[in-house]
């Protein structure tokens, strides 16, 4: 017998009802999300999911299987043949890529799969580079590096294109990240008028605002999930970068000194725009790192370190209290409510 179905012409209709239910506690939120996803068409996977016990065991029994493969290959390297290593570790990624591709067709066993999809990930560039290295490449050079890069990216940006599964989103970033380096890394390598560090510096920068612009855009699909991730490593990389270009006396960058601060306080904004408790935590962090750079620059020899350290220290307080007003205000009552 099918689901008996409510006859209502309006959504004020359909939201009474809805508030009805949750007040006589008929329905939970998370059966309330579950049927949304159900009547929307929106498949729901491990990621995606809050983390239980479960999925954080599946998650560390898969890297401790890659550990234990490592060690084996490390202990064994000089004895086993080309054909065991290779077998040890880019068999282990193809046989346990399709395992996971078997088992995330049942929603039932999306936790596991996650968990096989993070064992053929790990596994699989050490058995590239061990196909590589016997075929007589240079493994450390930049063009073998950002080949094995590319490989990666390709392979799981077509499994997630074809699987959807959030996890292959995630494997798809991490391997574009590492190609953007080693592409990067390649062209740069060679050119004696290069700062290999600034040049790293902005590197960072920008694959840290390509993360924030990503997770922005992906608050807005079903993998919503990714987002927190990507906020957190790109307010840390695009502030963390931008401190570092600063430098420190004396040979500090004024131009990024004073951009400094508009960046941070434009991450703070971002934080209560887009209800991110990464962006706000960060945020507050780096401007905390900032006021007791500065302070320490500009200000030990005028008032003295000791001065200079109670100035810093009530900044810092300001902030922290400026900071858990914003978190209380605009972050945590908008998520609860």
């Amino acid at each position: 017998m099918g689901e008996a179905i409510i006859p209502m012409t309006t959504k004020e209709e359909v939201l009474a009802y809805i508030r009805s239910a949750a007040a006589s506690n008929l329905v939970t939120k998370e059966e309330l999300n579950r049927a949304y996803n159900q009547g929307a068409g929106v498949q729901a996977d491990a990621i995606s999911k809050k983390l239980g016990i479960a999925d954080v065991l599946y998650y560390l029994g898969g890297a401790i299987v890659c550990i234990g493969i490592a060690i084996l290959i490390g202990q064994n390297w000089s004895t086993l043949s080309f054909v065991s290593k290779l077998l040890a570790t880019l068999g282990a990624s193809v046989a346990a890529y399709v395992v996971a591709g078997a088992l995330s067709h049942d929603e039932r066993f999306d936790g596991v799969s996650a968990a096989f999809y993070l064992i053929s990930a790990l596994t699989m560039p050490v058995g590239i580079y061990v196909w590589l290295d016997n075929a007589g490449w240079s493994i450390s050079s930049p063009g073998t590096l950002t080949l094995i890069s590319f490989v990666l990216f390709v392979v799981y940006l077509a499994s997630f294109v074809f699987f959807r599964k959030t996890v292959l989103a995630l494997f798809s970033i991490l391997f574009g990240t590492q190609l953007f380096y080693a592409l990067t890394n390649q062209m740069v390598t060679q050119n004696p008028y290069f700062d290999l560090w600034k040049f790293y510096e902005y590197r960072v920068l920008l694959s840290g605002f390509v993360y924030l612009l990503l997770g922005y855009y992906l608050s807005t699909t079903t993998r919503s999930a990714l987002s927190g991730f990507l906020y957190s490593f790109g307010v840390l990389g695009f502030l963390g970068a931008a401190l570092a270009l600063g430098g420190w006396q004396p040979n500090q960058n004024a131009f990024w000194e004073l951009l400094f601060p508009l960046l941070v306080f434009g991450s703070l904004y971002l934080s209560v725009y887009l209800k991110s408790s990464a962006l706000l935590t960060f945020g507050t962090l780096f401007l905390m790192a900032y006021i007791f750079k500065i302070t320490s620059e500009y200000f030990t020899q005028g008032f003295g370190w000791p001065l200079s350290l109670v100035i810093a220290g009530l900044l810092m307080i300001a902030v922290g209290y400026m900071s858990v007003t914003i978190n209380k205000k605009y972050i945590k009552m908008v998520a609860s409510n």
